[in-house]
């Protein structure tokens, strides 16, 4: 059974995003923010489940994510988070969308550029490595975009990555959060099967699969170009990355998918399916041999 957290104090409504979002305070005094999955006209949304599980199949690789928990609040279903801000205790945060724009522009001409593909890749990343941050960050901001790719995330815009700033560290990245635009999350079941069911409609979806590398806010560029160009021009902090996703223990995401019980048949298929066959398929874009990693 779901926890009930229909008697936490509401403290604010997130702000703006495209899902409906509280802020909460729990009875012990800390911070949670819970959002819950979009509505549409047509078709499902999961994504407040495909949160929790991006977060899972990240810890997984070692990386540090947002903590998230699927609970209810007043009869409607949805994910909780915990404030990393205050669990962290930082002095400030700051969204890359909000520090990007320091490059002025630079920033604003690649967001209302024509460029595509490859040359809008190249022209993203020769933007942020003016980025004063970049040298600090840079390991962790390739690692997001393996991940991202290893999920499919559609939605990881300069706004859905942030710094961390403390006295003392000074700025690190942030946990990752913000990754429920993935894993098929608005597919139904019958979808989903289609997908499992036909290699050739699975393969083209990943082959397909667009990502907003951290750097666009209304453009995105193919998984696949993207983490070839990121293993040319950065092979140190590539391989880092690529070991994990070769060292990711399937068996312990198969225990958790498992475990859980509010999954239809069709999605836990369908989740254990999508993170092994696209794990393969970007080993094989980059050039490993995968029956050694399997």
């Amino acid at each position: 059974m779901l926890k009930d957290i229909s008697e936490w104090e509401r403290i604010g409504f997130g702000g703006k995003s495209t899902l409906e979002k509280e802020e909460l305070k729990s009875p012990d005094g800390l911070k949670y923010l819970i959002k819950y999955p979009r509505k549409f006209n047509q078709g499902v949304s999961w994504e407040d489940i495909t949160e929790l599980i991006a977060a899972e199949i990240g810890k997984i690789l070692g990386l540090e994510m947002m903590r998230v928990e699927i609970v209810t609040r007043k009869g409607q279903r949805g994910c909780l988070l915990r404030n990393f801000v205050e669990e962290y205790d930082a002095m400030m945060a700051e969204e890359g969308g909000a520090l990007l724009p320091s490059l002025a522009e630079t920033y604003n001409e690649l967001q209302q550029s024509s460029l595509k593909n490859i040359e809008l890749i190249k022209a993203g990343f020769a933007m942020i490595e003016k980025f004063g941050y970049w040298e600090s960050i840079k390991t962790e901001f390739i690692d997001m975009l393996l991940f991202d790719s290893l999920i499919g995330n559609q939605d990881r815009h300069p706004f859905n990555w942030q710094l961390l700033f403390f006295i003392e560290e000074g700025p690190i990245f942030s946990p990752i959060y913000d990754n429920g635009a993935s894993l098929g999350f608005r597919f139904e079941d019958d979808q989903l099967m289609r997908k499992v069911l036909n290699a050739r409609e699975m393969n083209k979806y990943i082959e397909n699969t667009k990502i907003k590398a951290g750097l666009f806010e209304k453009k995105s560029v193919k998984a696949k170009d993207l983490l070839t160009f990121i293993q040319k021009r950065y092979p140190k902090e590539f391989t880092s990355s690529v070991t994990k996703l070769i060292t990711f223990d399937m068996a312990r995401y198969e225990e958790f998918i498992q475990s859980l019980d509010f999954l239809s048949d069709a999605q836990s298929v369908w989740l254990l399916h999508i993170i092994s066959f696209r794990r393969r398929k970007i080993l094989e874009w980059i050039g490993e041999e995968v029956e050694k990693n399997e």
